[in-house]
């Protein structure tokens, strides 16, 4: 399974986060000048909701409590406060 199958089967939103951290992570560590643009292109999403997703991760591993909320908007709304 590809990692862009792992993140479409993903059925929570922090599941989708990090699918996408750990592949965005991967790929930097693998691909010299590996980016943001690269990662939405190889996911078909836009480069806002990478940039999103890889700030949520962030959260979740700085207070691992954001994994509670119910929904992504939830989790936004913690890590924007």
């Amino acid at each position: 399974m590809t990692f862009q199958e792992r993140y479409a089967s993903e059925s929570t939103w922090h599941g989708k986060v990090t699918v996408m951290e750990i592949y965005h992570l991967a790929m930097c560590m693998r691909v010299k000048g590996w980016t943001i643009s690269l990662t939405a292109e190889e996911f078909g999403v836009s480069i806002g909701l990478v940039s999103e997703n890889l700030r949520l991760a962030q959260s979740i591993h700085s207070d691992p409590k954001i994994l509670k909320c119910e929904s992504r908007q939830e989790a936004l709304k913690k890590w924007r406060k």
